[in-house]
């Protein structure tokens, strides 16, 4: 079990993996306005081209639609046997998978509200997540993953550039959900593409995500988002911190209420 803190955002955030489970609490607090990874980028970064340094935010609200996906999906039968089987708890088998544990590709970049930092470093971009202190290396040298490289919760990506278009390919992914409260699959054989683009005159960032899946989906699926420009916002701690409950215990609240208080 665990405790969230997290920076003032909308009640929205706090949906998700945590808000599905009924013994899980989201408490959100005041914590540390140090930037986490690097400084507010300049209007220059956000006038380059090829230079998509800076910090963005995302947000669908009321009247607002910056995030686009699928009506329905194209599940395989084993697609549909694995999405049937999902509750919000947790996908069956792993129900620890809410204590802690890392975000994962590509469900961290599909929650409604994100703020992300993109750094442009030597053969590499790094992308900082809010959301589970979430670091993301594109590597940009063109190499392909090594042999034996193993299946992690934000797998391998390898990016390039095709004009003024950065497309990311991300492969290795360990498996699990797009959207925690859902449960649409994800196979470990799933091969996530990125674009990003700006259009012109703009500072926004925008996005398409396909997710081409074999195993659970009969064709690729596209999703489609608008990250916005924001140089005054950071990226903060997440602060998770776990309540030390086992998979085994019984919820008690009055329990779980002292072990709050304690922490």
């Amino acid at each position: 079990m665990k405790k969230i803190l997290g920076s003032k955002r909308p009640e929205r955030e706090r949906r998700g993996k945590i808000g599905a489970l009924p013994y899980f609490l989201v408490i959100a607090g005041a914590i540390s306005h140090v930037i986490t990874h690097a400084q507010t980028p300049d209007a220059q970064n956000a006038n380059s081209e090829l230079d998509f340094s800076g910090v963005y935010t995302t947000f669908d609200g009321p009247g607002v639609r910056t995030f686009t996906k699928p009506e329905a999906y194209p599940f395989t039968v084993e697609g549909e046997r694995s999405f049937s089987a999902h509750t919000p708890e947790g996908l069956v088998g792993d129900p620890n998978q809410y204590d802690c544990t890392p975000e994962d590709m590509p469900q961290i970049l599909l929650w409604g509200v994100s703020i992300m930092q993109i750094a442009h470093e030597d053969e590499q971009i790094v992308m900082s997540l809010e959301r589970g202190d979430t670091v993301r290396s594109i590597h940009m040298n063109g190499a392909t993953p090594p042999a034996g490289q193993p299946h992690t919760a934000l797998g391998h990506s390898v990016g390039h550039w095709s004009g003024v278009v950065l497309t990311v390919e991300t492969t290795h992914i360990a498996g699990g959900v797009m959207f925690a409260a859902e449960g649409h699959p994800v196979s470990q054989e799933t091969r996530v593409t990125e674009r990003y683009w700006r259009k012109p005159g703009e500072t926004h960032l925008q996005m398409e995500l396909v997710v081409d899946d074999p195993v659970n989906y009969t064709q690729p699926i596209s999703f489609a988002r608008e990250w916005a420009w924001s140089p005054d916002e950071q990226v903060r701690p997440y602060n998770c911190v776990s309540l030390g409950l086992q998979e085994s215990e019984a919820v008690d609240i009055n329990e779980l209420m002292r072990r709050l208080e304690q922490l």
